[in-house]
Order: structure tokens, then sequence, then C-alpha cells
């Protein structure tokens, strides 16, 4: 690449002013000079954007600037003149939505503004964004790194065109820059005009800018990379993702955390978002999707929310992943792992980019679907008095409340329950759990262990009739026990694995199912093995 020979050239007469420099201010500079072209001839050398260390917000750091200042302050002064004199305006828009520019700086916000643009794609490596200035102003940024006069790697490329595409979509004017709006941002633009154009030519979507920015030349290596990129068929955009999310749940956690989700998953998938509402559930959200030739279905909300989601995806080939922003997420818990407690959507987005799937076993509770588990007694209590007031405040801690409120009242139920083919038995119990999944975390159902959602077995757990809130408080003890070591025995509660259970009693019976009350006279639960395609690690 001609380019690089001036750099290295550069780096040459530096060294060789600094062999002979007698004076140690000019042997420092010209030293600071030859290291810092050295280095850029490297990167040019080896295709290694990366060495600016440029943020995902466009801010360079301060001690690579200083290192770099003499190729920085070379190129700043070429970028300021060219673009004083260049013959075509600063920004202009090619295709409804998508507009192409040189570097931007804050003085552009209100051309921007005026022109509906509220994203950014910045292809440049060695400039800063406008990074602060730029999230002051509400625009999403985004920065594909990419050497003077070089083409990006396919990969990046590809989630530069599904980050165009969800913000264009969403009716979100969009505008690529480069350094002077001529080589790097076309190459980007042209790529993605291809994408939403399959019938077109590479020379067809150049001519499209060429009509409007007359500067827009790629160079040979650019032009090689996108008509390779183009006769492979690179430019399919084939990969939509349906994100189905309860606003309200957790405490309204959705809204807060929608912003980082689009900026996580925007590069990787082409993203459909419904929102439910006090009048359309999760589930007819599902359907729509389905309809709508989804593939791949998101559910984002509380542990309610994902069985609704679940409901409509089992036994089909349909995948679905998790975005806990529940108070719980107890099923996040179980597929994801403890860390979802900490950094829930940045381990969420990352498994859901890996999308690597699994199938888990589901269950029927009364022809309504069950991934955790049903709970009667201790749980139910639980459950129900923690109303959502509670749950936007306190978290799990309004949970505890509720359970410790329901160990005290110790209020003891007769079930006769049907165990597969078992006889039927008459059970005296404060707590019944029927569980398919839960973590630790979820004491009432470690009667044998956490359970094992991969096993084709439900576990039932009970806890007897005891004396007094003290025998109830050493059950828990004893499962909590159980729940964090295979080596503990609970002998204040009863544990049973089974495929089928059948729950009858003389009364209506009032239980829970993955967090959400219900009633009935009698209760029919059965496990359905490996029937549901699962997003996990």
């Amino acid at each position: 690449m001609f380019i690089v020979k001036y750099y290295i050239a550069g780096a040459i007469l530096a060294f060789i002013s600094l062999l002979f420099s007698t004076n140690l201010y000019i042997g420092i500079f010209s030293a600071w000079v030859g290291l810092s072209l050295t280095l850029v001839s490297l990167a040019y050398i080896f295709d290694l954007p990366w060495i600016f260390r440029k943020k995902t917000n466009g801010s360079i750091p301060f001690y690579i600037r200083w290192l770099f200042v003499p190729f920085l302050l070379g190129s700043q002064l070429y970028n300021f003149y060219a673009r004083k004199y260049d013959k075509v305006p600063a920004i202009q828009k090619i295709d409804p939505q998508l507009f192409l520019a040189c570097r931007l700086f804050p003085s552009d916000i209100p051309t921007l503004q005026k022109s509906g643009v509220s994203a950014i794609l910045d292809v440049t490596a060695e400039f800063d964004g406008l990074d602060w200035t730029a999230e002051n102003e509400q625009l999403d940024y985004f920065n594909l790194p990419v050497l003077d006069h070089k083409s990006p790697k396919y990969e990046e490329l590809l989630k530069a065109i599904y980050w165009l595409e969800n913000h264009i979509t969403h009716t979100h004017g969009v505008v690529i820059h480069c350094a002077l709006g001529r080589g790097r941002s076309v190459l980007v633009m042209a790529a993605y005009l291809l994408s939403k154009n399959p019938s077109w030519s590479v020379k067809q979507a150049l001519a499209k800018i060429q009509g409007i920015r007359a500067t827009a030349n790629l160079n040979k290596v650019q032009l090689k990379a996108l008509k390779r990129f183009h006769q492979e068929g690179l430019f399919k955009l084939q990969t939509p993702l349906w994100i189905i999310a309860n606003p309200v749940s957790g405490g309204g956690k959705w809204p807060a955390n929608k912003a980082e989700v689009i900026e996580r998953l925007s590069p990787y998938f082409l993203l459909h978002i419904l929102e439910t509402t006090e009048q359309t559930s999760a589930a007819t959200l599902t359907q729509q999707a389905i309809s709508d030739g989804a593939k791949t279905i998101i559910a984002c909300g509380g542990d309610g929310t994902l069985t609704e989601v679940a409901g409509e995806l089992v036994n089909t080939d349909i995948s679905m992943g998790i975005l806990p922003m529940g108070t719980a997420n107890a099923l996040a818990h179980v597929l994801l792992g403890f860390s979802t407690k900490l950094i829930p959507v940045g381990v969420a987005c990352d498994v859901i980019i890996t999308g690597q799937v699994k199938k888990i076993d589901s269950a029927k509770c009364n022809n309504a679907l069950m991934l955790l588990l049903v709970g009667l007694g201790f749980e139910h209590k639980m459950i129900a008095s923690a109303n959502r007031e509670e749950k936007d405040v306190g978290g799990q801690f309004a949970y505890l409340q509720a359970l410790w409120q329901a160990v005290s009242g110790n209020k003891v139920s007769t079930l006769q329950v049907s165990i597969d083919d078992l006889p039927e038995k008459t059970i005296e119990t404060a707590s019944l759990v029927i569980a398919n999944a839960a973590p630790f975390t979820t004491i009432l159902a470690q009667g044998g262990g956490e359970p094992d959602i991969n096993d084709g077995l439900l576990d039932i757990t009970w806890i007897p009739r005891q004396q007094d809130i003290t025998n109830n408080v050493l059950s828990l003890a004893e499962l909590a026990l159980s729940g964090l070591s295979e080596q503990v025995n609970p002998l204040q509660s009863e544990h049973i694995s089974a495929k089928k259970v059948v729950i009858t009693a003389e009364h209506e019976l009032e239980y829970v199912i993955d967090g959400e009350v219900f009633h009935a006279n009698d209760i029919h639960i059965e496990i359905m093995p490996k029937s549901l395609n699962i997003l996990t690690n």
C-alpha cells in the first residue's frame, strides 16, 4: 500500500535525525516522531487498527494520543485542510435515513439533528469520535475501526450492517463517516446498499453513492474486498431476533436496560422488539412473532414472563433465549449461572450472541407449562404475600419476608398424593414443592439437592407436620445446605423423584407455577423431557 511508504520514510528520516543530532531536545523529538511513525507503519503492514485503542464511545486514551502526536497532528491538519476545501458538502443524504459524511465535529450536531439523524457509524481508527458530545445529545454511536485506505474484516463489517439495519428499521436516521467520506465509509455504505438490494452489482451500489457524492472512490484494496464479499454472498441479512419484553417486570428493569440490550445485540442480529401491555400478553406477542417467521425468540422479564413465552415454543424447533429482568430470575440462575445475579444483561447477551442451543425438560401442570416448580404451602404463601409494590422496593427481600410469615404461621394441609404408579398416599405438610428446576436459593425444592433440568424427572420435596416454628426453621436450614452440598441429607423433610404427580384434597388447592398464583380442585403434573430448545452456556 502506497501510504505506508510515506510513514516508513518519515520514520527513517526521524531516526537519521536522531543519529546525527547533538541537541538533546531535537534528539528526543526525533525519537518520538520515529517511534510514532514506526508503530503506524507496523499497524498498516499487519492491519492492526486496534493500535489506537479506540474505545466503544469513540474516545482514544490520552497516553495513546501522546504516543502518536506526530502522526495524529499531521493527520488532523490534513483532514482540516481537505474538509475546508472539499468540493462536496461535509454531510450528504445518500438514501432515505442514510447519510455519508467526512469526520464529524460537535459543530455538526445541529445539522444532524435537523436531518433526523440519531445514530453515528464511525469508520475511523485514528480519530476521536464525538464521545461525550454524542452521549449528551443522545446520539447512538458505533465504531468500526478501520485504518485509512484499508478495508474492514468481514465479521466486523457484518456487525456494522446489522447495526445500520436495526436503526433504519426503527426509523432512525444514520450517518456513516470516515476521515473525508471518500473510502472507508463509502465501502460500508455500499455493503449496506448491497445487503438491501440483492440484485445490485457492486458497480451499481457505487454508482448510487457517486451520483451524489462525487469524491466517493474506493482504492484497489477496498474495491477488491467489497467485490469478494459480495460474490461470496456475505451480505445476506439472515439473523432476525425477536425480543418479547415485559416492561413492568422487576419494577421496570426492561426500560432501564433497553438501550444496553440494543447496543449489545444490534451488531449481531436484526432486532424485532415487542412489549407486553395490560391488553397484550407475552403469549400473544410470541404467537405474532412465530407467524412472522421467528426462529429465535428472547423472553425478557421475570420467571412468569419466561414461562408464558416458553408455553408457545415447547415442542417446536424454535429456540428461546432469556433476558432476566424480574425479581427472582430463578430460571436464569439455573441456566446461565449465579453471575446473572450480578451482571444479568451482560451474561445473558453473551449467551445470546454465542447462540449455543440445548434441549431442556419442561412439565405440564393442569395444562399450564411449568419450567421451574409448582409450590403449595410455604411457596404459595411466599409468592402470594409479596405484592408488586413490595417487590419493586425490596426485591427478593420481599419474598424472604413473606416466607418468614408463612413459616411462622405453620399452616398444615392434608393432601392425597399419587406419584407415578405408586399407591396414593396421604401427607400432612406445610410445604410441598414439585420441581423441574430450581437454583440453590430456592431452598424449598432442595430435598434431593439441586434439581436437574435435564434428567427427565420431577423432584418432589415436602416438609411433614412440625410441632413448632423451631422445627420449621431447622427444616429450611437442612434444605438450604442440601442445595449447596450433595453430602447433606435432610432429616426434617421428605424427597422422591418421579415423572408424574397427582395431588387432591378435600378443599380447593392454592398453588403457584413459576411465580404465578393458581387455584384448582386437583393438580396433575407430568414431565416433558427435552421439550424446549434454549440458548444457554
